[in-house]
């Protein structure tokens, strides 16, 4: 008895032995002590080096200055890599983005939470949160209009052509009495800027309406305080009266009754909707290139968000400029965007005109993006979602990342990572299966038709 006893607890002993060796095993993942602060030692060492690279000062124009690939876009992402530096690996966020924004087009971003969309557009605008967040590689080529320098620095100041009671030159002025100079349009590359120069395009030549009107407007500035600082910033020998008058002019073009009125009130006593047309009027009033719209009406109610959405149409309009339009809502970029590019953990996956990828989308991941959407028309007892999760962001492997969740993969899915191909000349797509998909769907076209 004695001894089956024993052989009991020696047996069960050996099991725990092996489910604790088996649990060992299965963790193997997980970071050590000693691991982990390794990788915040090396974590820690990059912070630092990208840190002073942003924050160099005296730095010469010939750093930053460059040339478009193409005259007819305004921003050229070129194989962008943002990562973030954590205690516990590095996350890529973005990992190697190339796509272009073409001068009066809106450019729609898609793809699902955490896919690195909002950290592309906060690259464009170098407010990824820092420490941890830094541009690692890559290019932001961005084409805008600044103000003309002469040899020492200094602006250069357009003339009327007359003579003052002193004897000197005198200056043109509007009819507000700010002073005018001469502007030129300049090439930047927005990864290679250090962060004193950028002040200067950020809310300028680049803007941007964030998702959330509650957090984005500050509580304790009225309207019109926050609307006169983006004028005294940026528009050189700016007056008070001219500012006020400048708010006044665009809270008037977003659609806002009585501006003047809510020009004096403060952000609490306004609507939802109403905070949002005031994003959008800071974002416009120095007549902004481009206008980053990071999910503009996530926050509003269906009436508003159809508001919103052809204010937006309209001010592209008037500006004759570009919107880069972020957001997960399938049917506002049908309706919003020229051409629409489709992120999938830090990647684009896919691109191509609004046209191409809603009729003839190419990548599993888009199918299955347009199949999630509720249909008005269908009874379902259940709607669709795309089963399996995200790969960690630290360990990426180096397969594609929606094998995982791909109802489509072959033995070539466990290859390298598929290179983004030509469907069409504005069609591209990363995918092993696409000529099949596509091959699939011209068939099943002609069969309908």
């Amino acid at each position: 008895m004695k001894e089956e006893k024993d052989l009991v607890t020696t047996t069960e002993t050996q099991e725990t032995v092996v489910e604790k060796k088996k649990s060992k095993k299965d963790k193997s993942h997980y970071l050590s002590s000693k691991e982990a602060r390794q990788r915040a030692k090396e974590s820690m060492a990059q912070i630092k080096k990208f840190e002073a690279y942003k924050r160099r000062k005296n730095v010469d124009e010939s750093e930053y200055l460059t040339k478009m690939k193409d005259d007819n876009n305004v921003v050229e992402f070129d194989d962008l890599h943002t990562y973030f530096f954590t205690d516990a690996g590095v996350v890529k966020a973005v990992d190697g983005v190339t796509f272009n924004i073409p001068h009066g087009s809106i450019v729609g971003v898609i793809g699902e939470s955490g896919c690195g969309k909002s950290v592309t557009s906060m690259s464009l605008m170098q407010l990824v949160q820092g420490p941890t967040g830094q541009i690692v590689s890559g290019a932001i080529r961005f084409k805008g209009e600044d103000y003309k320098k002469d040899e020492n620095g200094n602006k250069i100041p357009i003339m009327t052509g007359e003579i003052d009671e002193k004897g000197k030159p005198v200056q043109l002025k509007n009819e507000w009495g700010v002073p005018q100079f001469e502007k030129c349009e300049y090439v930047y590359d927005i990864a290679k800027m250090p962060m004193s120069e950028m002040r200067r395009i950020r809310g300028s030549q680049i803007a941007m309406i964030f998702q959330e009107p509650m957090t984005s407007l500050n509580p304790v500035f009225t309207i019109g305080q926050q609307l006169d600082e983006v004028t005294m910033l940026h528009i050189e020998g700016a007056t008070k009266e001219f500012a006020k008058q400048r708010s006044i002019e665009m809270l008037t073009l977003v659609g806002i009754a009585m501006p003047e009125i809510v020009y004096g009130r403060y952000p609490h006593e306004l609507s939802g909707g109403m905070r949002q047309r005031v994003c959008i009027a800071m974002a416009l009033i120095c007549d902004p290139e481009l206008i980053i719209a990071d999910e503009p009406t996530t926050a509003l109610d269906v009436t508003i968000q159809a508001q919103i959405l052809d204010l937006l149409r309209e001010v592209k309009k008037k500006m004759n400029g570009s919107i880069m339009f972020i957001t997960h809502d399938l049917g506002v970029i049908a309706e919003m965007a020229d051409f629409v590019v489709v992120m999938y953990a830090g990647r684009i996956i896919e691109m191509g005109t609004a046209k191409e990828i809603y009729e003839n989308p190419c990548h599993p991941y888009t199918i299955g993006l347009q199949k999630s959407k509720p249909a008005v028309n269908k009874t379902v007892d259940r709607l669709y979602s795309i089963p399996g999760q995200v790969p960690n962001p630290i360990d990426m492997p180096d397969y594609c990342y929606f094998k995982e969740r791909c109802n489509k993969c072959v033995n070539k899915c466990n290859g390298s990572y598929p290179e983004l191909v030509h469907v069409s000349p504005t069609h591209t797509v990363s995918c092993y299966r696409y000529e099949d998909i596509y091959a699939n769907k011209q068939s099943k076209e002609e069969n309908n038709g």
